[in-house]
């Protein structure tokens, strides 16, 4: 997860022209993986069970240490990297704890789990390496962060389809409320729209490049099913971004 981060950002950056030092790179790998060993492991956190206790002393050891060096190469980011920083932690923690005076999160909130997600994704791979550049919220880089955000929707709906059997059916996610076959047109159309807002407003430097990353894309999610086996998801799915990258690197 956090290389497919990683690899949006150099995207990103490639995009816009962002001389990213090797500090900052360091940061936008270690924030995902805080990010997701956090919402992975946070409930174990809570039992007092010693095997479990023992199996994460690595774990919260090497989280700690990775905390610690955030927080050093993080120093020196500006102030509004720090507060999209403060609100994507904000959108973790409520998507792992309940709110105040209530027994679930917002995770538990009808259909609202995929927004969630590729919000964040959206914070720290468009909006956090444009600002700590000083780059403004003008309308290329908002219909820039338009267009990721629906690229981390699709992306997000193999992972959907399956954990469909294993999440609460209270979550109302798309492959629950509307089953595969239309979550996979759903997830066409957003790819249309993907593209169709490449041909208008001349985001990236290589179209084809783009439309070649949302083919595969839709390859991989009219395969998904519930059924998959352990890496489809995990390994092929997140893997795009970085192949991505490299293939917008050979091609500049």
């Amino acid at each position: 997860m956090g290389l497919a981060v990683l690899a949006l950002v150099q995207i990103t950056a490639l995009d816009f022209d962002l001389p990213f030092h090797f500090s900052h790179q360091f940061i936008f790998f270690l924030a995902p993986f805080l990010a997701y060993n956090f919402i992975k492991f946070h409930r174990f956190l809570w039992k007092e069970i010693d095997s479990i206790i023992k199996g994460l002393v690595f774990l919260i050891g090497f989280t700690a240490f990775g905390v610690f060096l955030f927080e050093g190469l993080g120093f020196y980011l500006p102030v509004s990297s720090w507060i999209i920083l403060f609100f994507t932690l904000l959108l973790v923690l409520l998507y792992c704890l309940p709110l105040p005076g209530f027994k679930w999160n917002f995770r538990g909130f009808k259909g609202l789990k995929i927004h969630l997600v590729a919000l964040s994704w959206v914070l720290t791979t468009v909006f956090l390496p444009l600002s700590i550049y000083g780059q403004g919220m003008a309308e290329f880089s908002l219909v820039y962060a338009f267009q990721r955000y629906i690229f981390v929707l699709v992306a997000t709906l193999p992972f959907e389809i399956r954990d469909m059997k294993l999440d609460d059916p209270n979550l109302s996610t798309w492959p629950q409320k509307l089953g595969i076959q239309k979550t996979r047109l759903l997830g066409g159309l957003l790819l249309f729209f993907f593209v169709s807002l490449e041909i208008y407003h001349s985001i990236s430097s290589n179209f084809f490049l783009v439309l070649g990353m949302a083919i595969l894309l839709m390859g991989l999610v009219l395969k998904s099913k519930a059924q998959q086996s352990k890496y489809y998801s995990s390994f092929w799915v997140e893997g795009i971004p970085i192949l991505w990258l490299i293939l917008k690197h050979i091609t500049m």
